[in-house]
């Protein structure tokens, strides 16, 4: 399968927001499979809270405008999910839809599920009228699309800003490394965990490291994706790299990170955040929405980059990664389609952005969430980069990250060891 060369598409997307000009088209539909063709179905993904239903709320609009149609959802922590989804869809029995991500390089991209014949071939024409050419990357494989996104989304830090204030953490889209921890152990003094951190999980740690590599390897380099695939650099022998790895460690060091991190789950971040013991954590910007909602409205979150260290620009990692795909071997193909191509449709790709607190698959940058106007200079400028593991060959090279990430806190493992790890996981 042809890899998707993410980086020279999604590189247009930061232009393409700043001129309002990302929504155009509308898919259309083929309508709901007739005859034999069930008209029941089941929609998996993964939630890191339950109040993560956004995509609840999109399979209920669709019932609504279907009558007959029953969309059952089954919702699983994120930890199990991409082993499950794996071992079901290869034993024949895995959900009509599923949760999946775009490209090659994660758990559960859609190119190599694509690849060994497990996703559902979409309506390739009807999606290149709806999908802006920037979102389309890592969709669409020898010219099919195999998936949708639902979302444009910023892989950075979500920070709640007015607890920040009233710790006296002084942390904008400018805040350095350095200056971040200089502000560390004080607060830690005072119980506030700066940096929260779940290293048990190792998506967690990886989007941790990838925040920093954004502004130390993908600011300089661009290309550097690009570079490693024709074997003229390595991560062992990237500078860049060795600098974002170092930024985590160092903040770890300054007592930024909260203690026991490398066996945290996600429920130390979410409860940290909501109970006032954690200023921040990496994740993509729809954390700042589920945060809210959880806690009915009282916390106030907003988007940030990581802090780069000094010398280096702040980048955004801007994504639209996230989506919906469809199971090769489900008895409703007609049916599956057509939902998912519905999702793409304006009316549902607004909403979901809406209900996610993310950016919507289109839209203006002077129209942004509350939650993203700190960052607003860096989405209408150079300041946004892709999310690389987009572009990598496999998910392994990302699971080699974020389990190194932990090693490395732990003292079991050297910065150069994990970048090692992460060559020989390219292959």
């Amino acid at each position: 399968m042809a890899r998707p060369h993410v980086s020279r598409r999604i590189l247009a997307l930061a232009a393409a927001l700043s001129t309002g000009a990302l929504l155009s088209g509308c898919a259309g539909s083929a309508g709901v499979g007739e005859g034999d063709e069930p008209q029941t179905i089941t929609f998996a993904y993964s939630i890191a809270a339950d109040a993560q239903d956004w995509y609840e709320q999109l399979a209920q609009r669709y019932m609504d405008g279907h009558p007959g149609v029953t969309i059952e959802i089954e919702k699983y922590g994120l930890d199990g999910y991409p082993s499950l989804l794996n071992t079901q869809l290869n034993a024949g029995n895995g959900p009509d839809v599923f949760y999946a991500l775009s490209g090659t390089g994660q758990n559960p991209s859609v190119g190599p599920l694509a690849d060994a014949g497990l996703v559902l071939p979409l309506d390739t024409e009807v999606l290149e009228e709806a999908l802006p050419d920037a979102v389309q990357a890592g969709w669409m494989f020898d010219g099919t699309f195999y998936g949708v996104p639902t979302s444009v989304q910023i892989n950075g830090l979500v920070m709640n800003a007015p607890l920040a204030e009233e710790s006296g953490i002084d942390w904008t889209a400018e805040t350095t490394v350095e200056e971040l921890a200089a502000q560390c152990r004080a607060a830690a003094e005072d119980g506030l965990a700066v940096l929260g951190l779940a290293g048990a999980v190792p998506t967690a740690p990886a989007i941790t490291a990838l925040g920093f590599a954004a502004s130390t390897v993908y600011g300089p380099e661009p290309d550097w994706n690009d570079q490693r695939a024709v074997g003229d650099t390595t991560f062992a022998e990237s500078e860049g790299w060795q600098e974002a790895l170092q930024a985590v460690k160092d903040l770890y060091d300054s007592d930024c990170i909260q203690p026991g991190a490398a066996g945290a789950g996600f429920d130390a971040l979410t409860n940290g955040v909501a109970g006032g013991t954690m200023l921040a954590f990496a994740a993509p910007s729809s954390a700042n929405v589920t945060l809210a909602n959880a806690s009915g409205g009282a916390l106030k979150m907003v988007v940030l980059p990581m802090p780069a260290p000094e010398g280096l620009e702040p980048k955004l990692l801007l994504t639209s990664t996230d989506g919906i795909a469809g199971n090769a071997k489900t008895k409703s193909p007609e049916l599956v389609k057509d939902f998912i191509q519905w999702s793409a449709e304006p009316e549902q790709a607004a909403m979901m952005a809406e209900l996610q607190g993310t950016l919507p698959l289109g839209g203006d940058t002077a129209e942004l969430p509350e939650a993203y106007q700190s960052a607003q200079a860096l989405l209408t400028s150079d300041g946004t980069r892709p999310y690389p593991p987009v572009d990598w060959p496999n998910g392994a090279v990302f699971d080699a990250l974020g389990t190194g990430m932990t090693g490395i806190l732990t003292g079991q493992l050297t910065i150069q060891q994990v970048l090692e790890s992460m060559d020989t996981a390219w292959g």
